[in-house]
């Protein structure tokens, strides 16, 4: 596997182009009513890995987060022009050779970013602010960081009272006692998602969108030991196996959620 960080070095160069050119974009529009700007997305995390297309260009885009001055009703079109991309549910702009996808918004504060969704506080946290003249952004930011330090608290209290539920003897036993070994499993396949969220809690952060969560985990700064092979293995599954079930049960419950409950009470 290409882990992050693997994919950061190995893209160095080109997130610094990418960089560049979103820099001469900002540069080149109207920011009078503009108050926060922000990379967002792969291009911030430095791991943007695009496939190159045949006709040279890239199959992706840069996320920005543009924030309207409080009190301003202007729109992404005056100030980027038409949405040249649609059906996507963000405002699409080619400049340079480089799509941008543009969520265009009031300004995100405290009272805002506690009514996201997860993967979007994840996404607003991991940007970069790229223009923020009169730090008002910057400061709501403290304010900001302090909410997820109590969030996190209770997702992760909340992520693992659901796993002992999935996995609990009640659960278990209506589908044990119907053999339906295939239901036990996607039941701890849950449980094992869930630990994957709480392992980015424990960590500091908010999980990521599923779709990648995993993937995301391995870079986590504090993680059980041997973990891309504890997931690994957690995940190898022969769904019609009792054994199996119990195997895949004692690696995920003793060496990822031990960990995960040891590095809380810390």
């Amino acid at each position: 596997m290409k882990t992050k960080e693997a994919i950061i070095e190995r893209q160095k160069d080109f997130i610094r182009k990418m960089k560049n050119k979103t820099y001469a974009l900002i540069n080149s529009i109207d920011k009078s009513e503009i108050e926060t700007i922000l990379l967002s997305g792969s291009v911030s995390r430095a791991d943007f890995f695009p496939r190159k297309k045949e006709n040279g260009e890239y199959d992706g885009m840069v996320d920005l987060i543009v924030m309207r001055k409080k009190g301003c009703d202007i729109k992404a079109d005056d100030v980027f022009g038409p949405d040249q991309k649609p059906p996507i549910p963000y405002h699409c702009i080619k400049f340079d050779d480089v799509w941008f996808e543009i969520l265009f918004t009031d300004f995100i504060d405290t009272e805002m970013f506690s009514q996201f969704e997860e993967p979007r506080k994840f996404s607003v946290l991991e940007s970069q602010i790229l223009y923020d003249p009169n730090n008002l952004y910057k400061n709501e930011l403290e304010k900001i960081n302090q909410l997820s330090k109590e969030e996190l608290k209770n997702y992760l209290n909340g992520t693992l009272g659901y796993i002992h539920y999935l996995i609990s003897d009640y659960k278990k036993d209506r589908w044990y006692r119907r053999e339906a070994f295939i239901q036990l499993h996607e039941n701890l396949n849950t449980a094992i998602r869930t630990g994957v969220r709480a392992l980015f809690y424990v960590n500091g952060f908010y999980s990521p969108a599923e779709d990648r969560a995993i993937y995301y985990s391995h870079s986590l700064p504090n993680l059980p030991e041997n973990y891309a092979k504890l997931i690994s293995q957690a995940y190898t599954q022969n769904t019609n196996s009792e054994e199996d079930y119990f195997r895949r049960e004692k690696i995920f419950m003793e060496n990822i959620v031990g960990f995960i409950e040891k590095t809380k009470t810390c």
